[in-house]
Order: C-alpha cells, then sequence, then structure tokens
C-alpha cells in the first residue's frame, strides 16, 4: 500500500472536529514522552486567510468555548517563529496536514525502538509483576512473526508498556482486581491494521497499528479494556 493512502486511512478522521482533535492528542502523547511527531498543518480560514504552523492543542475556558493553538512558521514554511497563533475551530474552513507519512512515523533523534530481546524480558517482567499482584495465572502471548521492523517493535513496547500499566491500576481497585481475576488468564499482544480491545474465552486480545497515529492513548486504551469487562 501506498504510505501516504496508509497514513490517510490511519488517521481515521471523517469531520474537522475529530481531526482536530486528533491532531491535538499528538502533543499530549509528546509531552508524556512518547515518541511522537508535532503536526504540521496549514489551517484555511472563512475569511480566506491561511494560517501555518505545529498544531499543539485545543484549550477549551471556562465558559466552553475553544481555540486552537498553533506555533507559527514563517510564510514559506521554512522555519519556526516564536509566535502562537490562536484561532476559534468555527472559522476553520479546512485544514492541510503536510508531511502525513512523515507524522505516521517515529521522529528521528529519538531514543532507539527496543530489540526483541530487550522487549521479551521486558514484558516478562511486568507481566509477571502483575500475575503475583493478581494471584492467579496470566499468560502473556505476543505475536512476534510480524515484528520485523524497528517501528513494529515500537508499536508493540508502546502498546505493552500501556496495557500493562492499565492492568495494575485496575489490579488496585476491588471490582478491577476482581474482573481481572475471573475474566483474563491470557494477554495477546499484536500489530495489525487497525486498533482492536476484545475478550475472547478469558483472553484479553490487543491490537495496534504500525504507525504511530493510530495508537491509543492511555487513557482510551483504558477505556476501551473497561468496557470489555
Amino acid at each position: 500500500m501506498d504510505p501516504l493512502e496508509k497514513a490517510l486511512k490511519e488517521l481515521e478522521a471523517h469531520t474537522l472536529e475529530e481531526l482536530l482533535t486528533r491532531l491535538a492528542e499528538q502533543q499530549t502523547l509528546r509531552a508524556k514522552g512518547e515518541p511522537v511527531r508535532l503536526p504540521r498543518v496549514t489551517l484555511h480560514l472563512r475569511s480566506g486567510r491561511e494560517v501555518q504552523g505545529f498544531l499543539l492543542e485545543q484549550r477549551e475556558d471556562r465558559r466552553g468555548g475553544k481555540a486552537v493553538v498553533l506555533h507559527a512558521l514563517s510564510h514559506n514554511g521554512q522555519r519556526p517563529e516564536p509566535d502562537a497563533i490562536f484561532v476559534q475551530p468555527e472559522v476553520i474552513e479546512a485544514i492541510t496536514v503536510h508531511d502525513l507519512p512523515s507524522l505516521a512515523q517515529l521522529p528521528k533523534g529519538g531514543p532507539p525502538p527496543p530489540t526483541r530481546l530487550e522487549l521479551k524480558r521486558k514484558l516478562a517482567a511486568r507481566q509477571a509483576s502483575l500475575a503475583a499482584s493478581l494471584g492467579t495465572p496470566l499468560e502473556l502471548e505476543v505475536d512476534w512473526d510480524p515484528l520485523q521492523s524497528p517501528e513494529a517493535l515500537s508499536a508493540i513496547d508502546s502498546l505493552g508498556t500501556r496495557a500493562l500499566e492499565v492492568l495494575e491500576g485496575l489490579a488496585r481497585e476491588l471490582m478491577g482486581l476482581e474482573a481481572l481475576r475471573t475474566k483474563v488468564r491470557k494477554l495477546n499482544l499484536s500489530v495489525g491494521p487497525a486498533t482492536q480491545v476484545h475478550l475472547e474465552e478469558q483472553s484479553l486480545r490487543l491490537v495496534t497499528t504500525l504507525s504511530v497515529l493510530g495508537w491509543q492513548s492511555k487513557e482510551e486504551l483504558q477505556s476501551a479494556i473497561e468496557k470489555v469487562l
């Protein structure tokens, strides 16, 4: 599949509001240490004006008003300016997302992805700790065959870290602990074309995308897991 077509499919946005929310989440993930790029966008306003910059966040004031915040770029888009641009979402008519295939990749200069052996050891240690907290057996299963690239290993590393943090948090709550003890005996992690969370026959199956754009935040993953429990 063409990289641009693949990135477009994994963006999974249908309205401008959904697109802005999805792109703004990149800054939230970045602030938490996730290896993501800030999206460079051009906002096409109803007035006919265009503003370009790195999308930082969506802000909401006490009265429910919203603003989209950009780190401004020069007119030719070649360098960042020491300016921030605040735009009301309702005046945005269209959005251009630049370099979409690059946005879906891990940024250069970040920490190197783990090797397969490092990842196996890391996940095994977290799995053993969670099983001890539950007081019941918990098998960890990873679909290793497709994990041939650094991007795939990074995707599983991110999914495993978030998933085990979510499950450890649930295990500290009485209702969560009981649900995990009675409903989950296996945790399965894999990479696929779309994110998925399923519980079948005491197997909690979690699927993440290869593209960073498709990764679920910890909060999204927790919500999805809680629904199936």
